[in-house]
């Protein structure tokens, strides 16, 4: 497998990312049921502008370009603060996934963090992923809390 490096994103990259993330995480939330189809996106694009309100110079968030010598990959972001560290969003285009590169970012992250005194790294999974969930499981990530939902059948 080739060696992946993070890179910081770049102004344009970042534009992209921010598109691609509004609906990334609009689509996480109508799957997993908190929102309804209809202005999801809005819904997400008003809490990443609540998030970063200074964009990709927000203090304490990170954003990063997956890439190997050839292409890139896929985004990180990461929000560090004091000891402690939040995995916002990994993504990998479709064609990397379940190869090993998942894998491989998340150890040259973790290796980054820990070389700058990170102790511990967090993050959010929506339930719906069962393949991030088995790869943060794999490497060594433990639930703390799950949420749990049941639709009951409509009784009009």
């Amino acid at each position: 497998m080739t060696k992946i490096t993070l890179q910081q994103m770049t102004s344009s990259e970042y534009d992209s990312f921010k598109v691609s993330t509004v609906k990334s995480f609009a689509a996480g939330n109508v799957t997993a049921g908190t929102w309804k189809q209809s202005g999801a996106e809005n819904k997400a694009e008003a809490m990443l502008k609540q998030l970063l309100p200074d964009g990709n110079v927000t203090a304490g968030h990170r954003f990063y370009t997956i890439t190997t010598d050839q292409e890139n990959l896929g985004t990180l972001w990461v929000f560090v603060q004091g000891s402690s560290a939040f995995l916002f969003d990994i993504m990998l285009d479709k064609r990397f996934r379940g190869v090993g590169y998942g894998r491989q970012t998340m150890t040259v992250m973790e290796k980054m963090l820990a070389d700058e005194g990170i102790r511990e790294v967090e993050l959010h999974v929506f339930g719906h992923n069962a393949p991030a969930r088995a790869l943060y499981q794999k490497i060594g990530y433990l639930e703390t809390d799950v949420t749990m939902k049941k639709k009951l059948p409509s009784q009009t």
